[in-house]
């Protein structure tokens, strides 16, 4: 897995590869990197009232991040906890087990394999650049484009931003007359949320990963969709790009994404400055039900809401594009991890009233990924499958009119959690193809 530590100067040279890059706000990411020494990861055990409240009381006290939100009675949630805090942890005598006992252990052996990668990455890069002599002969302008545009290599590891722009620039380069380029729009830190158009049939599908920054195989995921649908072997595709018109954008929190890559591994949020503490979570920001549960107000949050709805640039951005996009028969909010093809609503245990529709697709969707390597995925509405999230994506596609909106929860379960080895990224991609091809051969249009 690829934790690559760029110098903030190349990431805003880099930032941008299609619009020119603006003056970045200042102050906003922090210069440390961050140490997990000694944090670790448990699964806490939630069996009934008292042990919730126990635990939401603590929530700030004890500087808990939640990996996982299921907090539910006979649930269970995911949580790192930070070394000074772990005794005082212990006294809450809540049920819990360790999943990873030194976080920082499993982020240096993922920086480890990412060295390793690189190293084949940028071997490969210069050979092809000397083979060109030094000169930029592609059609994106970038120098190593054919490497980029090779699948094997790119799926093969994680990327830092800027070689994910230069991917995208590439695949669009190699596909004039399949794709075209387009920006959803500015993130706070003036970044595009960088996309790729794909097809031109008169149903229109949105979807995006990395709303959340630390969730990386999301990004991946959402490539290898790209790369089938330009370059895969499935007959079905052909029938797709006259059927659909797809919108995507691989990155959806630019920002949020770099400062992972740059000084904290596990950042959620976008790149706000908001009262001393970093970032907005814009899945918690929308402009539907905001503010209805499931979300939190302190800004030091990891599921911070923000102070209004729509108060951060990226969700506002995806927001407009589909309420302005017509006849969007389908939206995916793709996550890490749970392993959860999920629909609206996340504010409320009520089901919206074409929820049989919905979870029928998202039925078709889990059988198909799991024919593929046997991975199992649990379907239902988002507040009795995972938890209550008020002001979420999909419930804000589904109120502008999007007929088939997901929430997505990829590998793994927790053994890795947002550390999925690289060896998983493949697998992850082929599954998840299976099911959005699901998706799309059972979509009412």
């Amino acid at each position: 897995m690829k934790l690559s530590i760029l110098s903030l100067s190349a990431v805003a040279a880099l930032a941008v590869i299609m619009t020119p890059v603006l003056a970045l706000p200042t102050a906003v990411v922090p210069s440390a990197v961050v140490s997990f020494d000694q944090h670790r990861v448990v699964r806490i055990q939630i069996e009934n009232e008292q042990e919730l409240a126990t635990l939401s009381a603590h929530d700030d006290t004890l500087q808990l991040d939640y990996f996982t939100h299921h907090k539910i009675i006979g649930g269970h949630v995911d949580v790192r906890i930070p070394p000074q805090s772990f005794s005082k942890f212990q006294g809450l005598n809540l049920k819990y087990s360790t999943l990873i006992e030194n976080l920082q252990s499993v982020l240096n052996e993922e920086k480890a394999q990412d060295q390793e990668y690189q190293k084949t990455f940028s071997a490969q890069l210069n050979e092809n650049k000397r083979r060109n002599g030094g000169k930029t002969v592609h059609a994106s302008g970038i120098e190593g484009a054919d490497v980029y545009a090779a699948a094997p290599a790119w799926f093969s590891g994680y990327h830092t931003y800027a070689d994910h722009q230069n991917w995208l620039a590439t695949q669009i380069a190699n596909n004039p007359d399949k794709a075209s380029a387009f920006s959803a729009g500015k993130t706070y830190q003036n970044r595009d949320q960088a996309g790729i158009k794909i097809g031109s049939g008169p149903n229109n599908v949105v979807f995006h990963g990395t709303q959340h920054a630390r969730e990386w195989i999301s990004t991946m995921v959402v490539e290898y969709i790209i790369d089938q649908l330009l370059t895969g072997s499935d007959s079905r595709v052909a029938g797709y790009l006259t059927k659909y018109t797809f919108h995507i954008i691989p990155i959806m929190n630019p920002d949020g994404f770099v400062v992972t890559q740059t000084s904290n591994r596990m950042h959620r949020k976008n790149a706000q400055s908001n009262g001393g503490c970093l970032g907005t979570d814009t899945n918690r920001n929308w402009g539907f039900k905001w503010n209805q549960g499931g979300s939190s107000t302190n800004p030091c949050a990891d599921d911070y809401m923000g102070p209004s709805a729509f108060s951060s640039p990226e969700a506002t951005n995806i927001g407009n594009y589909l309420k302005n996009t017509p006849n969007v028969v389908s939206y995916i909010d793709f996550h890490s991890y749970s392993q959860l093809w999920m629909v609206p609503y996340g504010y409320t245990g009520t089901r919206p009233g074409t929820y049989a529709y919905m979870s029928g697709l998202a039925v078709k969707a889990a059988a198909a990924l799991k024919a593929v390597h046997g991975t199992r995925f649990t379907t239902g509405d988002i507040y009795n499958t995972i938890y209550q999230a008020s002001g979420n994506s999909a419930d804000y596609a589904y109120s502008v009119g999007v007929k088939a909106p997901f929430a997505v929860e990829l590998r793994d379960t927790g053994n890795y959690g947002f550390s999925l080895p690289a060896n998983q990224i493949i697998p992850s991609g082929e599954e998840t193809w299976a099911a959005f091809s699901a998706v799309l051969d059972n979509i009412q249009v």
